[in-house]
């Protein structure tokens, strides 16, 4: 069992991306920009396969809707076409932005920092 403060390094790492993403970016451009919705998408999912794995006291000591984002994750996994891009928006827009902040504060408090995954370029097989 991995500590789960690198699980929670590669979810910051995935709100990153996202926010990468949709830089410069609005709503009318995301529902047109397939390449956006899938890097988005992919996101989080991350976000939500890693939150599964943050141990319950974890959870509990970070003040967020982790069932939810969990959630979030199984409906792309297996509803995947039912998907609301316009919630994936505002998900990406204002609860990835929270999410960082509230795991980098934890860090923080924890005397821990965020340390980016996958800082080596070279392939892992």
């Amino acid at each position: 069992m991995k500590d789960s403060l690198v699980y929670l390094d590669l979810i910051i790492d995935a709100c990153d991306k996202i926010a990468l993403f949709i830089a410069d970016t609005n709503l009318g451009t995301f529902m047109e920009d397939k390449k956006t919705q899938s890097a988005v998408i992919m996101q989080l999912h991350v976000i939500g396969e890693e939150a599964k794995k943050v141990d319950d006291v974890m959870r509990a000591e970070i003040d967020l809707p982790w069932e939810k984002i969990i959630a979030q994750r199984n409906m792309i996994s297996h509803e995947y076409f039912a998907l609301e891009l316009p919630l994936i928006w505002e998900t990406a827009t204002h609860d990835i932005p929270h999410l960082a902040t509230m795991l980098r504060e934890y860090l923080h408090s924890k005397g821990a920092a965020y340390m980016p995954p996958f800082q080596d370029t070279e392939p892992l097989l």
